[in-house]
């Protein structure tokens, strides 16, 4: 019977956790996203991951880290200022937890990447003092663009200077004011300006890199200004700035300054912009009609588009003066292939289809972070701030592995239920209900038991009753009188043999019934406590 009991009480166990892990496993497929492909990745060297780029900024002597949960841990940066927050290509939506929205209403879905909390400490870091890069063109992070007064399109947008040596979805990006051009089929490069703030002249330029334009050093001396370092003689070279830009971009999309809305910084500067002839496919059908007007039939726009957008807490942008972010329309400008094009048309990330032209990918992206990186304490030199860190935000990342991924979800929830204020009411809330739940269910403990508790129950006491039918609590309380009257300790009442406990008690009747257990009837339990009582008396 007991060897029957036990084992329904494993198979009950083992259908409990069985059931449980069920659900946790529904819980975690629903939220976790594993893809067949890991890209955009700063972590990972495939020819579509940013490790190149790590890999230069790590030999800049720029400190590295990934935000594996949520960016609501920008929170805890102690220097926004010599942090750069790069954010590329957001796969995949955020978790539809319930969260305060910014007029305080419960919200329980978000309609892109991030979450309200997450938008405003991404906006905190950046008014604290910190650089943010958004590079997005088809993914989740429209909201962020959205808190500055900005809009990715979310189309795929078409110009006529375009990479011919690849195809249409390749368009070139000249940071400038007015757009370049193109000279047959190719990229005239008699129309590549400078940068709108940057400039070409080293006087008044305010770049890190410009004010140290010309100096001879040797290439580790030029810090983050180590891309314009050029050889001169063995160890030695010179720095020499450029400020002219010609990115390329694979499948990017327009940015809208939205009119009349504000956002959280006043200062908005377009950096780079298509030409004239520019047009977006709309209805993602691939095909371009454009008319005078949008209709039925010409469901496509056409005309100028924004490529790169840069919003400042202060009117000149300087890094010193407050923070800033930058939004670019494509999510894979710093792919290894693009990036590192003369490695990837070597071979150095697998078979080569069809080479990648010459582009200005890495050398714009290292100027913005020397921007924000260099150390500004003293005469320029190009060396990066003692606590300059870039973190990559790879939290919205598609992982392919199911740990990995899972990992990532579980650390997202610990950052949620510890981060946000509604989350952390409702674990409250759910803690205080489960604990209130458990002193419900729990019995409440037996009565203390007292050596002359035997004496209150006597004949005419209406909870007598209730008291015989335990005739245990009264074995253990007739026990407590016979260790105290014999004058023992505990240890030492424990230590006795039954022999002796029999001799201590001598009276046949109540030994019996101390060593042992029986059921007894109200008559002989009536029986027993009078005799009890009456023990010892003589």
């Amino acid at each position: 019977m007991e060897a029957s009991a036990k084992a329904r009480r494993v198979a009950l166990q083992i259908a409990f956790w069985t059931v449980l892990a069920t659900l946790l496993l529904s819980v975690l497929l629903t939220f976790v996203n594993v893809a067949n492909v890991n890209q955009l990745s700063a972590y990972d060297d495939d020819w579509n991951d940013l490790s190149s780029f790590r890999q230069d900024l790590e030999t800049m002597g720029v400190e590295t880290r990934s935000l594996v949960s949520s960016p609501l841990l920008l929170a805890d940066i102690e220097d926004p200022r010599n942090t750069t927050y790069v954010i590329a290509g957001v796969e995949r939506d955020t978790l539809s937890l319930p969260q305060f929205d910014p007029d305080g209403l419960i919200r329980f879905a978000t309609e892109d990447g991030y979450s309200p909390s997450e938008i405003e400490a991404i906006v905190k870091f950046a008014q604290d003092g910190g650089t943010v890069i958004v590079m997005e063109d088809f993914g989740y992070a429209g909201n962020i663009a959205d808190a500055f007064g900005l809009s990715y399109g979310g189309w795929q947008l078409y110009d006529t200077v375009y990479a011919t040596e690849l195809d249409y979805n390749y368009i070139w990006m000249c940071v400038q004011e007015s757009p370049c051009g193109m000279n047959g089929t190719e990229l005239d490069l008699s129309t590549v300006d400078t940068h709108p703030r940057w400039g070409d002249d080293a006087e008044t330029a305010t770049h890190p890199c410009a004010l140290i334009d010309g100096e001879v050093m040797s290439e580790e001396d030029a810090g983050l200004c180590a891309h314009h370092w050029v050889q001169t003689a063995p160890g030695q070279g010179v720095v020499e700035f450029n400020a002219s830009y010609r990115v390329l971009l694979n499948n990017a999309t327009g940015i809208e300054v939205l009119p009349e809305v504000r956002g959280a910084f006043n200062e908005i500067n377009i950096l780079a912009k298509t030409s004239n002839e520019a047009t977006v496919d709309v209805n993602g059908d691939g095909e371009i009609w454009v008319g005078n007007e949008v209709t039925a039939e010409t469901p496509d726009l056409w005309g100028q588009f924004n490529l790169s957008v840069e919003a400042c807490a202060d009117r000149s942008c300087d890094p010193d003066e407050g923070g800033r972010i930058l939004f670019y329309a494509d999510g894979s400008m710093l792919i290894n292939a693009l990036y590192d094009y003369e490695g990837f048309n070597d071979g150095a990330y697998g078979d080569v289809e069809q080479p990648v032209p010459t582009n200005d990918n890495r050398r714009l992206i290292l100027d913005v972070i020397a921007e924000s990186l260099a150390d500004t304490s003293g005469e320029p030199t190009g060396m990066a701030s003692p606590n300059a860190q870039v973190i990559f935000d790879e939290s919205r990342h598609a992982q392919n592995a199911v740990l990995t991924e899972s990992y990532n979800t579980v650390y997202f929830l610990l950052v949620y239920f510890t981060g946000e204020g509604l989350a952390m009411a409702i674990l409250f809330v759910g803690l205080f209900l489960t604990f209130e739940m458990v002193l419900l269910r729990k019995r409440d403990p037996q009565g203390w038991r007292h050596v002359f508790s035997i004496i209150y129950y006597g004949f005419g006491d209406a909870e007598r009753y209730g008291y015989y039918a335990e005739t245990e609590k009264i074995r253990q309380v007739f026990l407590s009188k016979v260790r105290n009257q014999s004058g023992l300790t505990r240890e030492e009442f424990d230590d006795l043999q039954v022999q002796e406990l029999v001799q201590l008690i001598s009276d046949d009747v109540l030994a019996n019934f101390a060593v042992k257990p029986a059921k007894y009837n109200l008559e002989q339990t009536v029986a027993l406590v009078k005799r009890i009582k009456a023990w010892g008396r003589g």
